[in-house]
């Protein structure tokens, strides 16, 4: 078996079958020790799932500072999602009082990366000068964006802040053209399945044992 043998991509695997309960019964407790195998092996995607149990506290006893550190070390390696989660443990101050300037700096990470849950953030952040000074040209350019992938409730709130913005509206529409989302290390996001698929990988009588 691949993941017994250390493959860090297939350890993965089986931690989200054991979550999912994809063939087998589901047993977050085990998953949690599979994503540590793989995440310890510098596995992105693994680590930012292990970040998430803990910041949840499925699996494993929460542990805020835990996931923040896990959420880090996916991030580093380019992880969008966990720069996301570390914008929102910020924000919602689940390491102690929010820190809105820490919450800026991780949403306009992932923002910059096309995820479109951090530019709706993002856009409140600054349309309620919450970690810095109000900016309604950038709160607009980051609804805008959202809603261009489809947010309706970003489409709205754009257009709240079109209207505060009056002859400055050209500024942010100019920004809203302008912007190029930076590229996605794929690697750090997503583990392609192995020729053939992961059904010899992940085999239900052995998953549930590290």
């Amino acid at each position: 078996m691949r993941a017994a043998s250390g493959d860090p991509s297939a350890q993965l695997e089986i931690a989200d079958r054991l979550l999912d309960g994809r063939n087998v019964e589901p047993d977050a407790t085990a998953a949690a020790r599979w994503l540590e195998k793989a995440a310890a092996q510098g596995l992105a995607p693994a680590q930012h799932r292990l970040g998430s149990l803990y910041e949840k506290g499925r699996g494993v006893v929460r542990d805020v500072q835990t996931a923040r550190r896990w959420y880090e070390q996916a991030a580093a390696s380019g992880n969008v999602r966990a720069m996301h989660n570390l914008g929102v443990v910020h924000a919602e101050g689940g390491l102690g009082k929010p820190d809105f300037g820490a919450a800026v700096t991780w949403f306009r990470m992932s923002a910059e990366r096309g995820l479109v849950d951090s530019q709706y953030n993002l856009a409140v952040l600054y349309a309620r000068g919450m970690g810095g000074k109000r900016d309604l040209v950038e709160a607009y350019k980051w609804f805008a964006l959202a809603a261009a992938q489809g947010d309706q409730d970003a489409a709205r709130k754009r257009d709240e802040v079109g209207k505060a913005l009056g002859s400055s509206i050209n500024v942010a529409k100019a920004a809203v053209e302008q912007f190029r989302p930076r590229a996605v290390d794929a690697a750090a996001n997503e583990v392609p399945a192995p020729a053939g698929g992961w059904d010899r990988v992940a085999e239900k009588k052995d998953a549930r044992t590290p």
